[in-house]
């Protein structure tokens, strides 16, 4: 029979049975099977230390792991730098169409390696042009660094050889300076007369020969040789002034272009500058004719001679 089913007062002594049970188990005395193996876990112990608060102790750096050494290599022998090409700079962008571009031949260290180096203009010497050939004159030019030398030699040709002596030599020596030539001697020989020139620029002086003495000179000064070659191989304003030597006097001309011609010579047909040295008709007055291709040297002049003759040289070859 069940325990339900049983009486009260078995009822009662059972349930007092189950509740010392209970309790001794809970005291420790009984061990009950099935629950040996499970152990009831303490609970947690918390100590607690009174005393002074403490600060806070900051944390240590973290600390960077050392790299493992590398063994010791011999050094290598220094190298050359590398050349580091230029990077091109670019040009500011322009509204109208580009231009092509230009190459500019290099400017000359010095204004005496623009000239050339030697040339010889031969010419036909004519009393009036169209007239009577009277002689042959060569112009010779030579250059040496900055030193330049011309000479002008004239002569008679045919029966004029015999009776004409108007024809004109001359020499021309000096230095070629940032302005031009400046000549330091000069000699002119006209029939039997001849005159010399000594130039002095320390003293802005020219010391002419025989009885004319010396006379002061400006920057520029020519001689009656070289001012034909100052118009024709350096740069000139359309027109000017220059001071002139010929052995006998320094005077002052004035010079101005009169414009391009086509002109005929023995040389053949030629473009060129015409320039007038003077008033015209007096004594060493001239006309020029520079030929308009580079270097402009001289194809034509007429001169005025110490009679008020005019003579005309034609150019009839350049070497």
């Amino acid at each position: 029979m069940g325990v339900l089913s049983q009486s009260p007062s078995r009822r009662l002594l059972a349930a007092l049975a189950v509740s010392l049970l209970l309790h001794v188990w809970i005291a420790g005395g009984i061990s009950l099977p099935g629950f040996a193996e499970i152990e009831a876990e303490p609970p947690p112990i918390e100590a607690r230390l009174m005393g002074p608060a403490l600060k806070p102790v900051p944390p240590k750096p973290a600390v960077k792991p050392k790299s493992a050494r590398r063994p010791p290599t011999s050094p290598m022998p220094a190298s050359e730098p590398l050349p580091v090409a230029a990077e091109p700079v670019a040009e500011p962008a322009s509204s109208d169409e580009a231009a092509p571009v230009v190459q500019v031949a290099d400017t000359p260290a010095t204004p005496a390696a623009a000239l050339p180096e030697a040339f010889r203009i031969r010419y036909i010497v004519q009393g009036n042009e169209g007239g009577l050939t009277l002689g042959q004159l060569d112009h010779v030019w030579r250059r040496s660094g900055e030193q330049y030398s011309l000479v002008g030699v004239a002569r008679a040709t045919g029966l004029f050889a015999l009776f004409y002596s108007g024809l004109l030599s001359q020499t021309s020596n000096g230095r070629i300076a940032a302005e031009g030539l400046r000549p330091e001697s000069y000699w002119m020989q006209r029939g039997k007369k001849s005159y010399t020139a000594a130039f002095d620029w320390g003293r802005a002086s020219v010391r002419l020969g025989g009885p004319y003495g010396a006379l002061p000179v400006a920057a520029g000064a020519q001689d009656y040789l070289s001012v034909v070659y100052q118009l024709a191989l350096f740069a000139r304003p359309a027109s000017g002034t220059v001071v002139v030597v010929n052995g006998k006097r320094a005077k002052e001309y004035r010079y101005q272009e009169l414009g391009r011609e086509l002109i005929r010579l023995p040389l053949g047909e030629i473009e060129a500058i015409h320039l007038r040295i003077g008033q015209g008709g007096e004594e060493d007055d001239m006309e020029l004719w520079l030929r308009a291709q580079p270097p402009q040297l001289p194809v034509k002049m007429t001169l005025v001679d110490n009679k008020g003759r005019t003579g005309v040289l034609l150019a009839e070859a350049i070497e």
